[in-house]
């Protein structure tokens, strides 16, 4: 399993599980289930800002890190 804040951009994952203690991350869709893919960040890396089922959405780094994503089988071990 794979945090979502250590995902480079451009890779597509699934999230596969969001820390309970976030409620405000499932309200703005970070949902398991959902497909989601880093497009850019910020300066520094922070904000970035993730496609998320076909919306843009910025989030922090500190925040990701309760996202959990699991990799397409293409992906695992890169």
């Amino acid at each position: 399993m794979t945090r979502l804040s250590d995902l480079p951009n451009g890779h597509p994952a699934v999230i596969a599980a969001v820390d309970g203690s976030v409620v405000e991350l499932t309200e703005l869709g970070f949902v398991p289930g959902a497909h989601i893919k880093p497009t850019y960040a910020g300066l520094g890396g922070d904000p970035r800002v993730y496609e998320l089922d076909g919306a843009l959405v910025a989030l922090r780094c500190a925040a990701a890190r309760h996202i959990s994503v699991s990799l397409p089988d293409s992906q695992e071990g890169d």
